[in-house]
This record gives structure tokens, sequence and C-alpha cells, in this order.
């Protein structure tokens, strides 16, 4: 008999979480550098454009103690960028991921597959029949992780840094392993 992975939990981000998620996404950018050979997300992190994504509830954080510090972290947002999604794509009901990253040290541990199951759970309870993201462009191995755990590919906009496109049906079934803490506003 498999063991059930360790529970996970998940809050909406809070602005003292800022500098954890400052961190989170520095350190992915450097492995993303090193690993891949990607510039993604080697722009400075910009906080004032962070909180406001907080302050209106899209940002969620994952951590595996109750009280313990985020491990995982994604933004969930009702609408696409018209300079990625067509006008006929972003009348579809779906939800928008982003800025998905997992501490490193936790990696393979399915900390990703489980968030990204609890968000496609929650994106069909607000009515969407699909969440999408985007990626970098030149991050292939992001791609091909995307593709090995269920996404789509849809298309890579041309010219546009962040443009390749993918995108899956949402779930059905909350995932037991996943547990809210407090309420996690869905931003409309």
């Amino acid at each position: 008999m498999l063991n059930a992975p360790p529970p996970l939990y998940v809050r909406a981000a809070v602005p003292a979480d800022l500098d954890r998620l400052a961190t989170l996404r520095a350190e992915a950018a450097a492995w993303i550098a090193r690993r891949h050979g990607s510039r993604q997300w080697s722009d400075p992190f910009d906080a004032t454009r962070t909180l406001v994504w907080i302050e209106r509830g899209a940002i969620v954080v994952a951590l595996l103690e109750p009280d313990g510090e985020p491990v995982a972290t994604v933004t969930d947002r009702p609408t696409g960028s018209r300079l990625l999604w067509t006008a006929w794509e972003l009348a579809d009901p779906a939800r928008y991921f982003s800025r998905f990253v997992v501490d490193r040290r936790y990696a393979g541990r399915g900390i990703g597959a489980r968030l990204t199951g609890w968000a496609r759970w929650r994106a069909a309870g607000a009515g969407a029949e699909l969440v999408r993201a985007n990626a970098w462009s030149d991050n292939a191995d992001l791609h091909a992780y995307y593709r090995t755990h269920g996404w789509q590919w849809v298309r890579t906009v041309s010219g546009n840094r962040s443009g390749a496109l993918f995108e899956m049906a949402v779930g059905g079934t909350p995932l037991c392993s996943v547990h809210e803490l407090g309420e996690i506003p869905l931003l409309r």
C-alpha cells in the first residue's frame, strides 16, 4: 500500500508573505537559468504589483504545516491577457494561473500537482471549464513538464517572451490532502 502524501495547506497570501514570495521567485529564477538556460523571472521582483494582487485575493500560498512558511504559490485570475489570448478564447469560462512557483527544496513531492489539482477544483466551483497558463517561450523544459502533467499546448505567441500558452479542463473532485486555512477569496 502506498503512503498518502503529507497534507498540504493553502491560504490567501497576506502582505507579510511579500518577502517570502520574492525569495521563492528569485530562487526559482536562478535555478531555471542554471538548469534550463531560460531568463524566466529574470526581471526585478515588483513588490508593488504583487501587493496589489495580494490585496485583490489573487495569490494563494501552500504550506506543509498550518503555521509553516510558504513552500509554493500560484496567482489565480478570472481573466487572461488580451496580448496572449484571442477574444474568442477570453470568452470561454476559464481561470488563468500565473507565477506558479514551488520551492526547489521540496521538488518531487507532488506539491505542484496537488496545488494545481486544488486550483482546478476551485476553478470548477467558480463555473470555469478550463484553466490556462502561460510560460516563458524559451523554457522548453517547463513546457514539457506541463504536457507531462496533463496540460495541452495551445500555441506560442510570436514576439512575446511569456507567450507559450497551455490549458486543461477543470477538475471536479477536491483533493483530500489539501486543506484550506481560512477564507480564500476568489477574484471575480
